[in-house]
């Protein structure tokens, strides 16, 4: 008898042998000397690219001209409209009044090739914001042509100007001059103040050493928000603020492609820190701290100043060192004018200046009188005032006053009988009569 094959034992099923685990990556020391290291290197590079993108988008001439700048004090200019009136040689600067219709001409008689100084600037100030001024220059190009070129006056100072860009800026300067319409007012108008006049080349060298000058120079409050810088001449807020983005972009960017470089082809895939995002913030974070830094170096700054100016004075005091000390200074002299025999509610006032902040701070200061203005308005309706009204002119153009016919003619042409009750420095307080 066959007896049936016995059946073979069972077989497990095969496996492959297990394989090493990999060791577990080492976490990363965001502190360490190398991750730190690396993290500046980076942000000096963005930095520097962000510098010489910003340069090759702002130089209006070349990148290293060799020309130095070219200056020119009170003593190498002509008087061709107005007066000098007077000079400070320890504050190397001088006083110069137009004429008796505000206009006033300074001529500089330079020599020089237009594409090496592609930039004008003057230390001129003291001037209203209302002033026109204008450039004036020659050139041996177009000799006979007389070129010129609207400038901006703001905060009482003479902008620069960037003249690559003209036309008529080309061959070599023969002379220029810098021509200033000033309002005039009750009386002759007012001085203003010259100390230097430059041709820039603005070149690479320079346009740093401006940026980096401005930069650690205070700005004093000019009455806008506190919670931002407001230079003129700087470099925009907003250019900044791309910056620092850049930082972040360009930071992120070189190190996450780093890491894909090392991983591929270096031996250690770890080489670099694998938290590249936490990098970018970093350096985004550099960035803001820069522009930060400087608003709260300003901000103290600002607070010292202002501890100065107000600190321990009486209310008084305080008032005459603000922004509108001089119209605060003008209407305590016209209160004494004002009748004191009615309520004060009943007396009416109406202003006359050409700001219109300074209307409401005239109201303000003559509380509790009855004041009426309008911010668009350059002067009030000549059908609501009536004899008996008080009319308070304060650095208005075009407001003139007949002493001997007692009448007072506004600037579009109404004329008004009344009573000069005070006329001080271009301000004026008028009683209307029948």
């Amino acid at each position: 008898m066959t007896l049936p094959p016995a059946p073979s034992p069972a077989l497990p099923p095969f496996a492959p042998p297990p394989l090493p685990e990999a060791p577990a990556p080492a976490p990363v020391d965001v502190a360490s000397g190398r991750f730190l290291g690396g993290l500046l290197l980076l942000f000096i590079a963005s930095l520097l690219i962000c510098t010489l993108v910003w340069l090759a988008w702002t130089i209006p001439g070349a990148w290293f001209s060799g020309a130095s700048v070219n200056t020119w004090t009170p003593k190498d200019i002509t008087v061709a409209r107005g007066a000098l009136v007077g000079v400070e040689p320890e504050r190397d600067q001088a006083y110069f009044a137009p004429e008796t219709n505000g206009l006033a001409v300074l001529m500089v008689n330079a020599h020089f090739p237009a594409r090496d100084y592609p930039v004008l600037d003057w230390t001129i100030s003291n001037l209203p914001d209302d002033t026109a001024a204008k450039l004036l220059w020659r050139s041996d190009y177009a000799p006979n042509a007389q070129r010129q070129l609207d400038l901006e006056v703001e905060n009482g100072r003479l902008s620069p100007v960037n003249v690559a860009r003209e036309s008529g800026w080309v061959g070599n300067i023969q002379g220029f001059a810098i021509a200033l319409q000033l309002p005039t007012q009750f009386s002759t108008p007012q001085s203003f103040t010259v100390a230097n006049i430059r041709a820039h080349p603005m070149d690479a060298p320079e346009t740093l050493w401006l940026r980096i000058k401005e930069w650690n120079t205070f700005a004093d409050w000019r009455g806008t928000s506190f919670f931002r810088l407001n230079d003129p001449g700087t470099v925009p807020l907003s250019l900044l603020v791309l910056a620092a983005l850049a930082l972040l972009f360009i930071g992120a960017a070189a190190l996450y492609l780093w890491r894909r470089w090392s991983d591929r082809y270096l031996d250690f895939p770890r080489a670099m820190p694998h938290h590249w995002l936490y990098a970018g913030v970093a350096l985004f974070c550099l960035g803001w701290m820069v522009l930060d830094l400087r608003w709260t170096i300003q901000l103290t700054q600002q607070a010292a100043q202002t501890w100065q100016t107000y600190g321990g004075k009486n209310w008084t005091q305080k008032h005459l060192a603000a922004e509108d000390g001089a119209l605060f200074a003008f209407i305590e002299k016209a209160r004494a004018e004002l009748p004191t025999s009615q309520p004060a509610n009943h007396v009416r006032i109406f202003i006359m200046t050409d700001v219109a902040y300074l209307k409401s701070r005239a109201a303000y200061h003559l509380y509790p009188y009855q004041v009426f203005y309008d911010f668009n308005a350059t002067q009030p309706d000549a059908r609501q005032l009536r004899p008996g009204d008080y009319l308070l002119v304060f650095q208005q153009r075009g407001v003139q006053y007949d002493a001997a016919q007692k009448k007072i003619r506004l600037p579009s042409g109404v004329e008004l009988s009344a009573d000069a009750k005070l006329i001080d420095a271009g301000s004026a307080l008028f009683e209307l009569t029948p």
